[in-house]
């Protein structure tokens, strides 16, 4: 499938993500993790969104962000890595790509769904090894989530106030919803928008949203040329 067109409808949740160029390593010590999020900050200011969830891992991110009206994910994406590569090459005396140039950003649904995305971004450290327990993975905004730590830079999700009657009930369901790994088919079909740039949510919501944004949902056929016959 080729490229999707960049999006600039209002009103909609995005799953960002981006890689370290040629997937090299990008976060090695604390101080690198806190660039990133102190770049976020900086963009959030200047570009406002609302971000629901994230994850900071070692060579990419994950953002789960609603730009604010007359903002486009585009413009925020670019301002955050051109801001954190600034950091980034203060702090090394180096120069040169950090990010890839091309993120990913599918369209999500404001529905379970959402949630859903949320729960593979924040649980990604789980998958990866890196921790068993996510409450010792301090670069996620599980923190916010799963233990009630306050971050300034991480908005309520329409949807939290349905998890539970009260905070601590919330918080309780999110530790066990999120420490029990996702079905094949939810990260088939999470992975599939990302890599496709499908939107990800129910099928007539994912149809109307493709017409509305002017994607493809079926790869192109590409047409190859005849083989000329033996003489």
């Amino acid at each position: 499938m080729g490229r999707q067109p960049r999006l600039i409808a209002e009103g909609l949740v995005y799953h960002a993500l981006n890689r370290g160029n040629n997937r090299a390593r990008v976060f090695f010590h604390d101080a690198d993790f806190q660039q990133f999020l102190h770049a976020l900050v900086q963009t959030k200011e200047r570009y406002p969104f609302r971000l629901y969830a994230y994850c900071l891992m070692d060579n990419h991110f994950h953002l789960v962000l609603e730009p604010a009206a007359g903002q486009t994910i585009s413009r925020i994406l670019q301002s955050l890595t051109v801001a954190h590569t600034w950091h980034y090459h203060k702090a090394a005396a180096s120069s040169g790509h950090v990010w890839q140039g091309r993120f990913k950003s599918p369209v999500v649904a404001a529905d379970e769904h959402l949630l859903t995305v949320m729960r593979y971004v924040e649980s990604n450290p789980l998958r990866a090894g890196l921790v068993n327990d996510l409450a010792f993975y301090p670069w996620s905004s599980y923190v916010v989530h799963g233990l009630g730590r306050p971050l300034p830079v991480v908005d309520e999700v329409p949807l939290w106030a349905s998890l539970g009657q009260t905070e601590e009930a919330r918080q309780r369901y999110w530790h066990r919803w999120l420490h029990t790994p996702l079905t094949a088919k939810e990260l088939a079909a999470v992975r599939r928008s990302v890599t496709s740039g499908r939107p990800y949510g129910p099928a007539t919501w994912v149809e109307q949203t493709a017409v509305r944004l002017g994607l493809e949902l079926a790869p192109r056929r590409r047409d190859r040329p005849c083989k000329t016959a033996e003489k």
